[in-house]
């Protein structure tokens, strides 16, 4: 999981993978004083054991009250956001023409296109990335990686599964998308303000495509515009 909690889980997997070592020795039949020695060595790992699965439910708990998942999306909300600690890449989309949706249809009808646009997402992202309802129509996706390829299938397919699968009379739900590579190792924050730049150049110039910040080397070769109607 890409949250604090993975510390804990990596470790508690070198004390099994230890505990395994330690357990073949003691059965290989060795020294009697190599088997003291095993044995006690054996009794440590125990007891580190314990204190990281304590340590483990405690961060599980905290998170379970303290980072709420959005109860109409099932994504994370924007709590979640300092937890995150392995970013490749950051993206900003929003639902174009909202409002409109709003205003056409009534507010139970942009809730549910809101829910089912937050379910395409979490359905075509990898384990390890995080979904993240924003605010209103506005969701945000930390991707690990920053492989232009993969970033762009995934976001090409999310809008295209939206734009086919929620279905309204005369009205096509499309996506403006934002993104930024993190190429210099910068932090959450900063990659935000890039890809809302991003977003909002992508709503300015006519909405329903994706726009890169600034020059980013892995979009050199990409097309800027993804049409989906």
């Amino acid at each position: 999981m890409n949250i604090e909690d993975e510390t804990y889980i990596e470790q508690l997997k070198e004390i099994k993978k230890e505990e395994k070592e330690l357990l073949n020795t003691l059965l290989s039949g060795k020294s009697n004083q190599i088997d003291v020695i095993t044995i006690e060595r054996l009794k440590v790992i125990k007891e580190v054991e314990k204190e990281l699965l304590e340590r483990l439910i405690t961060e599980r708990i905290y998170l379970a009250n303290t980072i709420k998942i959005d109860p109409l999306t099932g994504c994370y909300n924007r709590r979640i956001l300092p937890k995150i600690r392995e970013i490749g890449t950051v993206i900003m989309c929003d639902i174009d023409y909202f409002k409109t949706i709003n205003d056409t249809f009534g507010h139970d009808v942009g809730d549910q296109v809101i829910k089912e646009v937050g379910h395409t997402i979490l359905n075509n992202i990898r384990v390890g990335d995080v979904a993240c309802r924003y605010g209103g129509d506005e969701f945000l996706i930390v991707f690990t990686t920053d492989k232009f390829d993969v970033i762009d299938a995934r976001m090409k397919k999310i809008a295209e599964e939206i734009n086919k699968g929620i279905n309204l009379p005369s009205f096509n739900i499309t996506l403006s998308v934002g993104i930024a590579f993190n190429e210099s190792g910068e932090g959450i924050e900063s990659l935000i303000t890039k890809a809302d730049s991003a977003l909002y150049a992508s709503k300015e110039n006519g909405r329903n495509q994706i726009t890169y910040y600034g020059e980013p080397k892995k979009a050199q070769e990409a097309e800027k515009i993804m049409k989906v109607i």
